[in-house]
């Protein structure tokens, strides 16, 4: 039955009112993602909208009348259970400031350089804190390629902030990513997850419990296996023996990450030059922590200018490596006691001084405002 004339144009007025806000969000999206197929990640995002933000038609949000066939349509359609309020902090789709600016002769990254706001937070931030159709968010992951390793401000991956949520599904989906990544040997993005210290890539099993290391094996994927085999070497306990195998040794250094940040924690010139020298030490020094910091950072922190001026001639490539929220060593360096001395060893080894962070500020920024830098120096005293 057609809607009479009078009916349909404040219908339509009303439609486009209650479009209005999920479709800018969702071009928000799409603008800040970039994804392959934008039509198909658009339609996804609105399926996927919440539904306590939608707008109703035929409630008080919508004064249109509607007609009684449509009313008795909707009724055959059970309600839908209302989800509890989770008291989790995700920001909201809101203007983005300025971005970091990243320099071209940083590291390739394996995945791809997605925007986030001014807390750190990604997409798949906010995607995480929320409830979606079955495979919805390994699509998300698929389309965007978002890396799961990004820390927001309160150094939460989106893993974090699923388990935050209690949302038990979409920290099933982020596992389920990780093994798709191992099972088809694709080692770069392993291998970037691990550098940017995401920690949940043993634990992770397939649907029938069976761990990732032995999906792995049983695929014969020797190069995989050797890196996973690696990663409690990397992250803890110091390499004791190595694997005889080709390439293994790009995986497999000397020393722990931990290992080298206590060094530079504690100023032990000798200790570092140890680790990054050593076979696998230049990998070993991009290695971030749970706080998204290279060991450059923490040498920073610590004021150590032996180990600073160390580690930017063996591994330039840390003078353009961010924090969690893109902060450089310069910026770190401009927010302590040692500005100067610091500054200069960073600067006269080519950091930049006008690369911005996620907040938008630059290095400079930090001289009058170091209270953020402050209590970064004050976890690295506690760690």
């Amino acid at each position: 039955m057609a809607m009479p004339a009078k009916e349909r144009e404040p219908y339509m007025d009303d439609v486009f009112t209650a479009l209005g806000d999920p479709l800018i969000k969702g071009l928000t999206e799409v603008a800040n993602v970039k994804p392959k197929d934008p039509i198909a990640f658009l339609a996804s995002f609105l399926h996927n909208f919440p539904e306590h933000e939608k707008p109703r038609l035929g409630t008080q949000e919508s004064n249109v009348v509607v007609t009684r066939e449509a009313a008795e349509a909707e009724s055959e359609q059970p309600p839908p259970a209302p989800r509890p309020p989770r008291p989790i902090d995700v920001v909201t789709v809101e203007p983005q400031p300025p971005r970091a600016q990243h320099s071209p002769d940083a590291p390739e990254a394996a995945f791809s350089s997605a925007d986030r706001d001014e807390h750190g937070q990604s997409m798949l931030h906010f995607a995480a804190a929320r409830t979606h159709t079955r495979n919805a968010l390994f699509q998300l992951l698929q389309e965007s390629d978002i890396n799961l390793a990004y820390r927001d401000e309160l150094y939460r991956t989106a893993r974090d902030v699923s388990i935050q949520a209690n949302v038990a599904e979409n920290t099933v989906e982020i596992d389920r990513w990780v093994l798709h990544l191992a099972a088809r040997d694709n080692t770069d993005k392993i291998m970037e997850l691990l550098l940017e210290g995401y920690d949940h890539i043993l634990d992770v099993v397939d649907e029938e419990g069976v761990s990732i290391s032995k999906v792995v094996s049983q695929r014969g994927l020797e190069k995989m296996s050797n890196l996973l085999a690696s990663i409690p070497a990397f992250e803890e306990e110091g390499l004791r023996s190595k694997l005889e195998s080709h390439d293994s040794s790009r995986f497999m250094p000397q020393e722990s990450r931990e290992q080298l940040h206590a060094a530079a924690r504690r100023g032990d010139a000798a200790a570092v030059r140890r680790a990054v020298a050593a076979e696998g030490g230049g990998t070993l020094a991009r290695g971030k922590s749970a706080y998204g910091r290279t060991a450059l950072h923490v040498a920073v922190l610590a004021q150590h200018e032996d180990v600073v001026a160390y580690l930017v001639d063996a591994c330039p490539e840390l003078l353009r490596i961010g924090d969690n929220l893109e902060r450089t060593p310069l910026h770190y360096a401009m927010g302590v006691e040692k500005i100067e001395s610091l500054s200069r060893v960073l600067i006269r080894a080519g950091a930049k001084r006008v690369l911005k962070d996620l907040k938008g500020r630059q290095p400079t920024y930090y001289f009058m405002n170091k209270s953020d830098i402050l209590r970064l120096k004050e976890e690295e005293e506690i760690y």
